[in-house]
């Protein structure tokens, strides 16, 4: 093949695009499957109709070896959300593709492709491409060929700069130590504590709301955070999906099992937050503003957490549009109707789940259904806060024993990173699993000695249930004070395990791994 003959035409502008990624650190770049592709595109072809076919199959194979390239998951796990992509809205479909693709990405191409056509007859572009891969090889040699991530080495290199030097195999036996241990935890409430002063409790399931969320839109000091009696620093919900982390809340009294455990297998009954109250007398209501069905996210929790009260609805008018064309009323008229129906009276004692997603990504305004999803989110967040800061305050005027808990499902990712676009959540990161779960102690005249209390260890679910079981104990609303210090003392820590079906992020060490596959590990670096 004489040099002349050696063009890769148009696809040079693709390769010196990747080349540019790959020295901002936004994408890896496979030595090996890239020069295939490069050998592929060079094979010499006289017949226009064959050359025709080559370009056309080149085009899937380059579009699959940037997504390889990418830092985004595994190809697999998109194709395993097709039927769930199915379901969303035309107008969020398209709002997720221009995720993918960010301005500085459009600069890029717009820079490289005028580029190469003012030069592309000066200059022998393909040489210099060709000559910049093989330069790469030299940079990256030796290099793990069967994956464009972070091999094994290179995570031990990671590990080792930070003076942890852990292996693969010390990962995969420091996460069944971690579930082994957690399985020999439990908290059972003692049916003596029925005897107890009554009180009810609210647990208010927030979805796509982490502290990082709230910090990006500098809410960290809304009035909602500085009603809560204890706040939650670094509470894990240990995954990055709506469902299971509901699940995980309702089987807080048990220590964090794995995701197939949680979803799969029935648990222990003694692990039920539900049947636990329900000894204690507790009656169940569940409400939602929304209809429950995505996912089958309603029958979930009924069936996965021991929810014996079917969900209640409120004929409202309609706030938000959902992604899956479904409607989402507002939380302040929510609560305004089951305000109206509570008897403050009652002897009754209640444990009301409500769940809201108001926060959802695909959710738009049914006023203005133009303004990008991602768009609205900081107005719906600062509309949920204040909405629930009107709940307790209401909760405060009716002066019914009642605890509160703000337990966010999960966080909304909306500031993305390497890994994922703004709004992905398939893999359980620690800004998205480190959600403000506070507490809130009203009624009977009650009020609280000293300040808040934060808790900055590291917490998931068997927090809350230590402190229902120390409220219970302690007969807190017997009385006309309480310390968050007593019901905060000895509280279980638990170190960072998140799970989503088919990926894992763990700490180990000061530093944070994910797997897709529960076999080979690579560094996140956030």
């Amino acid at each position: 093949m004489k040099s002349r003959d050696i063009n890769l035409g148009i696809w040079n502008i693709y390769f010196i695009v990747k080349i540019i990624l790959f020295f901002n650190h936004i994408i890896e770049f496979n030595i090996l499957r890239n020069l295939a592709f490069i050998v592929l595109l060079l094979i010499p072809i006289r017949n226009k109709i064959l050359l025709g076919v080559r370009q056309v199959i080149a085009i899937p194979i380059g579009l699959y070896l940037l997504y390889d390239d990418s830092y985004l998951p595994p190809f697999s796990r998109l194709v395993a959300q097709t039927k769930e992509l199915s379901t969303f809205k035309s107008a969020y479909l398209f709002e997720l593709i221009t995720r993918f693709v960010s301005t500085d990405f459009l600069l890029i191409l717009f820079i490289t492709t005028a580029l190469y056509f003012m030069l592309f007859k000066i200059l022998r572009i393909s040489i210099l491409v060709i000559i910049a891969v093989f330069l790469l090889s030299f940079k990256q040699f030796p290099t793990d060929f069967s994956t464009n991530k972070k091999s094994a080495a290179q995570v031990n290199e990671v590990a080792e700069s930070n003076s942890t030097k852990p292996v693969l195999n010390e990962l995969t036996t420091y996460k069944n130590d971690f579930f082994n241990s957690q399985a020999e935890l439990s908290i059972s409430f003692d049916p003596v504590l029925a005897n107890s002063k009554d009180f009810d409790i609210l647990i208010l399931s927030v979805c796509s709301l982490s502290w990082e969320d709230v910090k990006h839109y500098n809410q960290e000091n809304h009035k909602l955070f500085q009603e809560f009696d204890i706040l939650f620093d670094s509470f894990n919900s240990a995954t990055s999906y709506s469902g299971p982390s509901v699940i995980r809340l309702l089987q807080a009294n048990c220590g964090q099992k794995s995701e197939m455990d949680i979803m799969s297998h029935p648990s222990n009954k003694q692990c039920y937050l539900l049947n636990n109250l329900k000894s204690l007398g507790y009656d169940m209501e569940f409400i939602l503003n929304h209809d429950g069905t995505f996912g089958n996210f309603a029958d979930t929790i009924q069936t996965q957490g021991h929810m014996e009260s079917p969900p209640k609805h409120y004929n409202l008018k309609p706030y938000l549009y959902n992604f899956d064309d479904t409607y989402i009323h507002r939380d302040k008229d929510v609560f305004s109707e089951w305000l109206k129906s509570k008897d403050i009276n009652s002897d009754t004692k209640k444990v009301t789940l409500y769940n809201t997603v108001s926060l959802h990504d695909g959710v738009f305004f049914i006023n203005n259904k133009s303004l990008k999803s991602i768009d609205s989110y900081e107005q719906r967040l600062i509309t949920l806060l204040d909405d629930m800061y009107n709940v307790i305050t209401e909760l405060k005027r009716l002066n019914r024993p009642t605890l509160v808990l703000f337990v966010p499902e999960h966080g909304g990712n909306m500031t993305g990173d390497k890994t994922q676009i703004p709004g992905m959540r398939e893999l359980p990161s620690p800004t998205i699993t480190n959600v403000p779960v506070g507490v809130k102690i009203i009624g009977n005249n009650i009020h609280r000695e000293g300040t808040q209390k934060h808790i900055t260890q590291p917490s998931s679910f068997l927090a809350i249930t230590s402190i229902i079981n120390k409220i219970l104990k302690q007969n807190v609303f017997a009385g006309n004070t309480f310390t968050p210090d007593n019901l905060t003392d000895n509280l279980p820590e638990t170190p960072l395990v998140s799970e989503n079906e088919g990926s894992i992020v763990i700490k180990y060490k000061g530093d944070y791994f994910y797997s897709f596959d529960m076999k080979e590990w690579s560094n996140y670096n956030q």
